[in-house]
């Protein structure tokens, strides 16, 4: 008996590409468009594309964008999937950023022709994955509940790591007003504040599982742990003062960012086996329409004590990290803060649609965060605090508004500056402020290695900037020391604008 064949199934086009420094010759090909002096040509065929690409003396984050306009060019048109990588005398840094874009847009179908630089891939690429996977995925679906269910998962396989959730009532009895008002219409997402401490190798034993994750606040400054605190808001409709489309509505699912950009760092941070006490703050509901919605020109006082007029209800962002901050300050005492969040529009607009502006890193922090963006090619632009801009935030009645605005004919800039200045009013401990809203999701169109949604930006510089990522011995020195000395003392007066769009 004759047992029929099976015909196999057609191979998917695969790209081979070849990236070569400068001044390099190139093999016979078709030309393709390469900007920014760049040259680039291909070989096309039924099994796919082999194309060479000579790079040009740019920094990385434009070598990336290079490479992706190229990438661009030959795989929609020839349906490739798989990219094999080649870079025969590119540095690993280049390499592997290029093809952590190439992992992104293939969707880890991409085969790193570098033992060192594929490694790098296999450790730092799943993370960006799990980061991006959180941004895009349904916000009827990414409430936080799930957000809550999702952490402690997690944290029940780490025996280092306890986790606590505050429910409605909980927040109610503890006092987080802000983040209650702003949630008051959430039914599907509601309110919740999820709080997470690591213990590292060395500190004091675990606290028994029953324990709540503030209850025991640390005794001695070495147990005070590094918060990260992360905006999750899980649909942002802008409240009574509803969205029109042309602010973003339908992308708005992506408000969430800054809380699954603080659990990815926390996550990676913790499995790193880091030696610095952490602590995780993710204040997490919708911004949403119905009886129950906070409503503008309401005053509600905050955990804190400060009173905040809410003067428009899509600058919502603020408000429930101010609780979170003041909360996180009093339970968890923190040495430092870094907060994420896409808190403003005014990223976006001022900032165009790759960089993350940071506010209040010391010059330590600068130097580390500088170093690792350039090896990665995520834009980071810093700014100081400045007393017109935290004054900006007062209310002529009460004490703080939701909505800054700085005097005269400057009363439309400067937004996310202001909002920034905001949180230093609640900050408990020296602060760092990442407002990543233009950088996480992809409003361009073209951000390297992404498609529609999130970008994972800039958690690779975060990673990179902790030491993980880079190659065995490449490992910036001492970069938990440098987080350490993270930002300033408190803001004045404090712990006690864009225009709306956080």
């Amino acid at each position: 008996m004759v047992t029929p064949s099976v015909p196999s199934a057609p191979r998917a086009p695969v790209l081979e590409l070849h990236l070569v420094p400068a001044g390099t010759a190139l093999p016979e090909g078709y030309p393709v468009r390469a900007p920014g002096g760049a040259e680039a040509r291909a070989v096309l065929s039924r099994a796919g594309a082999v194309a060479h690409v000579a790079l040009p003396a740019r920094d990385r984050a434009d070598l990336r964008w290079i490479v992706d306009q190229v990438v661009r060019a030959l795989a929609a048109p020839a349906g490739i999937d798989d990219v094999r990588l080649f870079g025969p005398g590119m540095d690993p840094d280049t390499l592997a950023t290029i093809a952590l874009d190439l992992h992104q847009r293939t969707g880890g179908q991409v085969e790193v022709k570098t033992a060192e630089v594929a490694a790098r891939v296999a450790r730092v690429g799943p993370y960006e994955d799990g980061f991006r996977a959180w941004v895009n995925e349904d916000p009827s679906l990414r409430t936080s509940r799930a957000m809550a269910r999702d952490v402690s998962a997690w944290a029940a396989d780490q025996p280092r790591v306890t986790v606590e959730v505050l429910d409605e009532a909980a927040l109610a009895d503890a006092g987080l007003r802000l983040l209650l008002a702003v949630g008051g219409a959430g039914r599907s997402s509601p309110p919740r504040l999820i709080l997470a401490r690591y213990r590292p190798p060395g500190s004091d034993a675990r606290a028994p599982a029953q324990a709540h994750a503030h209850d025991q606040v640390p005794d001695h400054d070495h147990d005070r742990p590094l918060l990260l605190l992360g905006k999750g808001i899980t649909f942002d409709s802008g409240g009574l003062n509803v969205k029109p489309y042309e602010a973003f509505v339908s992308m708005m699912k992506s408000d969430m960012a800054g809380a699954a950009l603080a659990f990815t760092l926390f996550r990676a941070l913790v499995e790193a086996g880091s030696a610095l006490p952490l602590a995780l703050a993710l204040p997490a509901c919708d911004n949403g329409l119905g009886s129950r919605a906070m409503k503008p020109g309401a005053v509600v006082e905050s955990y804190a004590g400060t009173r905040v007029r809410i003067d428009h209800t899509d600058a919502e962002g603020r408000l429930i990290l101010a609780d979170a901050l003041a909360y996180a300050g009093d339970r968890l005492r923190p040495r430092k803060v870094l907060c994420f969040a896409t808190l403003t529009t005014a990223a976006l607009v001022s900032y165009g649609p790759y960089a993350t502006p940071v506010h209040f890193a010391d010059p330590a922090l600068v130097a580390r965060l500088s170093a690792a963006s350039a090896l990665t090619g995520e834009d980071l632009h810093f700014f100081p605090e400045r007393l017109w801009h935290l004054e900006a935030n007062r209310d002529r009645e009460v004490d703080l508004r939701n909505t800054a605005r700085l005097p005269g004919d400057a009363v439309r800039g400067a937004g996310s500056r202001n909002a920034a200045h905001f949180l230093r009013h609640f900050a408990p401990a020296p602060l760092c402020h990442f407002d990543i809203f233009g950088s996480t999701w992809n409003w361009a169109g073209d951000a390297p290695g992404a498609g529609y949604g999130a970008t994972g930006a800039p958690l690779r510089t975060l990673l990179r900037g902790f030491g993980i990522g880079a190659g065995a011995d490449e490992a910036l020195p001492g970069a938990m020391d440098a987080v350490d000395e993270c930002a300033h003392e408190p803001a004045p007066g404090g712990a006690h604008e864009p225009a709306p769009g956080g």
